[in-house]
């Protein structure tokens, strides 16, 4: 009768067990170098480990084929006594696969357990690996993650697509343009796809652009994992992929052979006696772009491929579900490379870094190339591009500095320093149709410069004027030059019903002017409920509703000077005109809107028509926190 595992390994001493448990990576137990009673804890904790399937198959499957073809040997004439090379067989003790013999360490056994599990591996499974020496050709370090990450900083500034969803064909010339890291339309259509599937590209009328919030929600290394995920469950027909349990069973026994480098026809041939696959497909498409992406290394005849680095780390995250195994090989994506800046205020970083930083470099400056260093052109009107678009100077100043130690170069500093100076001299209030500026001279000038002789300005006061002519106010000055302060304002609803957007307005005021806010307080409360949960399961649609939400609750405008308030109030009250007023009564917790016709001012209240109460009214000035100038005759009282 054979040995029992048990057996077998209590002839070992204890620096060959605890040799084995090191290879094998077997806890062991607390003790057990106590007494006679913790090596016997000891014997039983590995042998229920090293009978354990999944283990046991997992180490066979990473011997190399010369080792396996010795195991397989040995496990069939294990009543001789062979002399196989001393190397092979001290590689097998030290995995705990052959052990010494009740007739001493020249009788080499091979545990019942592991030879059961040898019938497992047909005399295919023993040839595919690579005998000599291979060499593979050099491929991008985190090639997968770079291309994700180039077509996102590709889509920040939006590109058009065709109603099936991909990108046009002129447009795929953007893509690829200048990309070492996307060399052909079938790779980037792909990639594009796998980004817009988890929602990270947002489309609006045949347009789509990078969602950048829902990027940045995750960390850096998220993209590359949930778009690995999407690579091998969806459907991929019109890539001509194989079907996706063929993706993934091919990667689940890469992963299994992680540290050996196979040959692709005879491992393919073996794949076949477990599980039918879609051999050419696997061949013509998948495994070509796995090797394009870097996730897979092949040898320069394309005979023998192995899993690189960065398909171990994807593999295991995924078919594994070992994320924190993998930590260590994300730490690349996860800092901040210096930022260099030519005269020409080019700017050139490293693309393997934090993918989100290099997002919101391309919100304020032009792509150019997208190498193993990326390259941007800045210039002011990019910069004034991304402060229209919400960035502010500030945040600009974070995004391109990346640390607090480090100093911006000096025709950065001065570029941006300039335009700080600029921005806001001139500030147009869009849904009122008035235009003011820092100093008095400047309205005069404004007034006077024919480029501006469209917007008909009238002034109000020495800094506000009214726009009176059809023009666009806010087009028209940074045609002439002028940085205009970005402002927030009201569009129509992303859903295009203007009705819907109007009617929800129109509530919202009747909320806050009845004073139901508490009554709609479980209400807010489930409503926050779910967005939290929203945000974890869906982070594009949580981006959408915060683009809504805004929409359905303004916020008002800065507090306004409380001489430049006075005289708009004054000029609605000379011309019997209406105005919105922002007010703070005493005995309220918010600032409610007002409209109101202005009669007189007389220190510090005004005096004017309340529309909500029908009646002539007192308003303490400085309690008038805004005012918006209406262009609508006053109430009369005859």
């Amino acid at each position: 009768m054979a040995d029992s595992y048990f057996q077998l390994l209590s002839r070992c001493s204890d620096d060959q067990l605890k040799r084995i448990c090191e290879l094998r990576r077997l806890p062991l137990p607390n003790g057990c170098d106590d007494s006679d009673n913790g090596r016997h804890r000891l014997l039983k904790t590995m042998v229920f480990h090293l009978e354990s399937n999944k283990q046991l198959i997992n180490a066979i499957a990473n011997l190399p084929s010369n080792a396996l073809r010795a195991l397989k040997a040995l496990s069939e004439k294990t009543e001789k006594n062979l002399s196989p090379d001393e190397g092979l067989i001290q590689e097998l003790f030290d995995l705990g696969l052959a052990l010494p013999g009740a007739n001493g360490s020249n009788n080499w056994v091979v545990p019942e357990r592991v030879g059961d599990a040898l019938e497992d591996f047909d005399d295919g499974a023993l040839c595919f690996q690579a005998e000599d020496e291979v060499a593979l050709r050099p491929v991008a370090q985190f090639g997968f993650s770079l291309a994700l990450t180039s077509v996102l900083l590709r889509c920040v500034n939006g590109i058009r697509v065709l109603k099936g969803g991909l990108p046009a064909k002129k447009e795929l010339a953007q893509l690829l343009n200048q990309n070492a890291f996307l060399t052909n339309e079938k790779d980037a259509t792909l990639i594009f796809a796998l980004l817009h599937r988890m929602g990270l590209l947002w489309s609006r009328e045949g347009y789509v652009d990078s969602l950048i919030p829902a990027v940045i929600a995750h960390p850096p290394r998220w993209v590359a994992e949930r778009a690995f995920a999407k690579l091998l469950e969806d459907d991929l027909r019109q890539w001509k992929m194989p079907p996706a349990e063929d993706r993934r069973f091919l990667l689940l026994h890469l992963l299994e052979r992680r540290s050996q480098i196979l040959e692709i026809k005879p491992f393919l041939d073996f794949l076949q006696t477990l599980q039918p696959l879609d051999e050419q497909r696997i061949k013509a498409s998948f495994l070509p772009f796995l090797i394009r992406m870097g996730l897979v290394a092949t040898d320069a005849g394309a005979e023998h491929f192995t899993l690189t680095d960065h398909g171990l780390a994807l593999a295991q995250e995924y078919l594994a579900r070992d994320p924190l195994g993998t930590t260590g090989h994300w730490a690349p994506m996860d800092h901040i490379a210096p930022l260099i800046t030519q005269p020409t205020l080019e700017l050139l970083t490293c693309a393997l870094q934090n993918p989100h930083r290099l997002l919101r470099l391309a919100q304020l400056a032009d792509v150019e190339t997208i190498d193993a260093m990326v390259s941007f052109r800045f210039a002011a009107n990019t910069l004034v591009k991304a402060l229209d678009s919400g960035v502010s100077l500030e945040e600009a100043r974070a995004y391109l500095k990346g640390s607090e130690e480090t100093e911006l170069p000096q025709p950065l500093y001065s570029l941006l320093q300039d335009i700080g100076e600029r921005m806001g001299e001139v500030e147009v209030e869009r849904g009122v149709r008035l235009v003011r500026t820092r100093a008095a001279s400047l309205a005069n000038e404004l007034r006077v410069r024919p480029e501006l002789a469209s917007l008909a300005l009238e002034p109000i006061s020495d800094t506000v004027m009214q726009v009176k002519g059809d023009a666009n106010a806010y087009v028209l000055l940074k045609q002439a030059g002028f940085i205009p302060k970005p402002v927030s304002f009201l569009p129509v609803s992303i859903d295009n019903n203007e009705n819907l957007y109007l009617w929800a307005m129109a509530c919202l005021a009747l909320v806050d002017e009845k004073g139901m806010n508490s009554y709609l307080e479980p209400v807010r409360q489930m409503i926050h409920n779910a967005l939290q949960r929203i945000q974890a399961d869906d982070p594009a649609l949580f981006h959408e509703i915060k683009r809504r939400v805004p929409m359905l609750h303004p916020e008002g405008d800065p507090k306004q000077a409380l001489e430049e308030t006075q005289r708009i109030l004054e000029y609605a009250s000379e011309q019997n005109l209406t105005a919105e007023i922002i007010y703070m009564p005493l005995a309220a917790h918010r600032a409610q809107p007002r409209r109101v016709t202005p009669r007189s001012i007389e220190g510090e209240h005004l005096n004017a028509y309340c529309h909500l109460h029908q009646e002539e009214m007192s308003f303490r000035l400085a309690r008038i926190l805004g005012v918006r100038l209406l262009s609508e005759k006053g109430q009369t009282i005859s």
